[in-house]
Parts: C-alpha cells; structure tokens; sequence
C-alpha cells in the first residue's frame, strides 16, 4: 500500500512538471502578426533624426468569406516615431494591445530619401539582421515617395497589401525586374562591402503598385547613388545573364517587331590585368522566337532570319553599352558582376584592388567593358502576309 502510494505521488510530481511546460503560451488572439514593415522619415513632424515606423497587422476575421461572417479589412496599419526601431515597435505593441510576433512578416519597405543618406539603410536593416526571430527571406524594397502609402494599395485579388507587395516583387516574367532581394542577401553583401541593387516601388493607384525599377546602393556607405529604370535594368540582366526571359522590341526595315527571349546568358572575360586600365569582355548568348511582327518579310527564308537576328544583336549591345555607361561613369558603383568576376577568377588581382573597386580609387570606373551579343532566333510562329518572290527583297 505504501509503495503505491509512492508511486502515484511520483507520477503526480511528473505529470506537474510537463503541466508547466506551457506557462508562458500567449494564445492566438491575443498575437499581433505583422506581415509588412515600412519605415520613412520623421523629420518634417520636428523631430530631427528620428523615423517613422509603420507595421502592417493581418486581422485574421477580415482574411475570412462574406458568407462565413468575415468581413472589414484584412490589415490594420498601426504607426508610431522614436530613434529606435526596436523601441518604436514596442511602442506600438502597446497601440495595438497585442505581443507582436514577426514570424510571418513578408516585406520590409524603406523610404527613397533616407536611403539617400550615407549608412542609414545600413544602421535600419541591422534590427531585422539581430533579431532571432527574424527570417533572413525577408523581401526587402524602395518606396519613391512615403513607404507606408505603399500599404494603403487595396488590389481587388488580394486582402493584405504586403502579400501583394511581395508578390509583386517575385513575378519573374519581366526581364526590367530583379530578383527579389531579401535580408540575408543583404547582409552578405554589407559584409562583404559589394555593391547592390534594390526593387524600387511607388503607389500607381489605389488598388495598384508600380515597379519603378531597382536602386543602386553603394557597398561601403548603403547609400542610394541613382536608380536603372525599363531598359536600363534589362541591360543589367543582359550583362549579368539573370532574369533575361521576357520581351523586347525592335524595328526591323521601320516595321515594329517584338521577340520573345526564351533563354540566355552570359560569359565575362578580363582581356588583361592592368589595374588601371582593367579591359573587361561580356559575351552574351540569347535564344528568342518572333512573338509579333508587322511587316511581311518571310522570316523562314535564312536571309531574313539573319536580318532578323542582326537586328537584335544590335538592339541589346546597345541596351548593354547604355547601362555600362550609366552604372560604370554615372553611378561608378559595380552592380554588374565584374568585381566578383575578378574575385573568382583573377583572386591575386582582386587582393590588389578590392579595398578600391568602386569607390576610393575606383579602379572599376576606369575599366572598359566590350558587349559582344549572339543571337539565336528560333520557332517564328505562324504567318499570314509574306512577300512573294521578288517582289520588293
């Protein structure tokens, strides 16, 4: 009798001990799921250096059908100014009267003109870099204009604007776009003082937002230099060989023709290793078919195929040529790839040179890059006016 009574005093002891296991359980309603994060400037309210944070709240009932008694809003947008990012977000914790997690948070979007400023972005992405429970996929963007506009956008197809927003950033079927960019990109490419790119967003309508084009940050300083917009950015992809499938137009003998680029990529060679006078070689290959066309020249016919072909080529050496110079003498910051190039292939060289590639001495500014293009035009299509022979070739 004693040992049993014992036994069940122990198995009561351990029975307590797995009770407590979930002392400190918050319950779902009482969380507040951010989902989008934007952050501007403070300035203008009379607080000198301070910023505005604005967090994007997901209110499940509004996530719910008509039919099942949701309704209202999906979003709840809460703001709140200080120093401190960390401390903003507690203080609006309190607005909101809820423990905030960050778990599902989706999009971070930082205001044109404090990037604007030498170090600023910097010193804003070290609270989502610190934080535990952060996730590096974070999508990270540039608002033109007020970033927490960005979270006023109501699509008709989608309930919260950050899950539009990001969305918006991962559609991968337009060669003037970028790859997402997300945290823990960034904090690679601050570490390792390289340049990069940042998709740029701006408010178009109430119920839409447009991809403006991607800013340029400076490696050593984050600081924005300038922004690559429509054919600037697909010359970027062009030279870099990422994101090239989309479509690009070209006039062929003043009739408008549009080719579809399938595929593609590209090859950079370093001709010699003068650190002061780096000549720099980009081969890029295409593969594309003839999506519309509005002359009458018989594209099956080999001679008006290499027309055809040639016109391309030169279209995108010119597109290439223009961003070269845009980012090489304008922005003389490297978000073309040619530092790594030499990073991985020239590492003797790169010892020499990458505490001055795009700033300081700047030894890629003073680099000349030649665009070599080859392309492949194939699967034409369907045609239903065509010269006969003859007439007029």
């Amino acid at each position: 009798m004693g040992n049993n009574r014992i036994c069940l005093i122990f198995l009561f002891v351990c029975l307590c001990m797995f009770l407590a296991g979930c002392w400190d359980a918050i319950d779902l309603e009482d969380r507040g799921f951010i989902a989008g994060v934007a952050v501007d400037s403070a300035e203008e309210q009379g607080a000198k250096g301070t910023f505005e944070l604005t967090n994007q709240f997901v209110v499940p009932a509004g996530l719910s059908n008509e039919s099942s008694g949701g309704g209202g809003k999906a979003y709840r947008n809460l703001s709140q100014t200080g120093e401190s990012l960390y401390e903003i977000n507690a203080d609006i914790s309190r607005q909101a009267n809820r423990t905030t997690t960050t778990e599902h948070l989706q999009i971070v979007i930082i205001a044109k003109d404090l990037v604007e400023r030498s170090g600023v972005f910097m010193d804003l992405i070290d609270v989502f870099l610190r934080q535990q429970a952060m996730r590096r996929g974070i999508v990270v963007a540039i608002a033109s204009e007020n970033a927490k506009e960005l979270f006023e956008v109501e699509p008709e197809h989608e309930k919260v604007p950050s899950k539009y927003l990001s969305e918006l950033l991962e559609n991968p079927v337009n060669p003037e776009t970028v790859k997402p960019l997300q945290v823990g990109k960034i904090q690679e490419a601050l570490l390792n003082r390289n340049s990069f790119t940042v998709p740029q967003l701006s408010v178009l309508t109430n119920t839409s937002a447009n991809y403006e084009g991607v800013a340029v940050l400076k490696g050593d300083t984050s600081q924005l230099v300038g922004t690559l917009t429509g054919e600037e950015v697909k010359g970027m992809n062009f030279i870099t060989g990422e994101e090239i499938e989309g479509s690009m137009k070209a006039e062929v003998d003043g009739k408008m023709a549009t080719f579809s680029i399938l595929e593609g990529g590209s090859t950079i060679t370093l001709k010699n290793k003068d650190k002061n006078n780096l000549q720099f070689q980009v081969d890029i290959e295409v593969d594309a078919q003839l999506a519309e066309y509005l002359g009458d020249k018989d594209i099956y016919k080999k001679k008006h195929l290499q027309e055809f072909e040639k016109v391309m080529e030169e279209k995108i050496k010119n597109i290439a040529e223009n961003t070269v110079k845009k980012v090489k003498d304008e922005f003389q910051t490297d978000v073309l790839t040619f530092g790594n190039h030499v990073r991985m292939h020239h590492y003797e060289l790169w010892q020499e040179v990458k505490n001055d590639w795009d700033f300081g001495e700047n030894y890629f500014a003073d680099s000349d890059v030649t665009i070599q293009v080859n392309a492949d035009l194939r699967e034409p299509g369907n045609i239903i006016q065509v010269k006969k022979d003859g007439e007029g070739e």
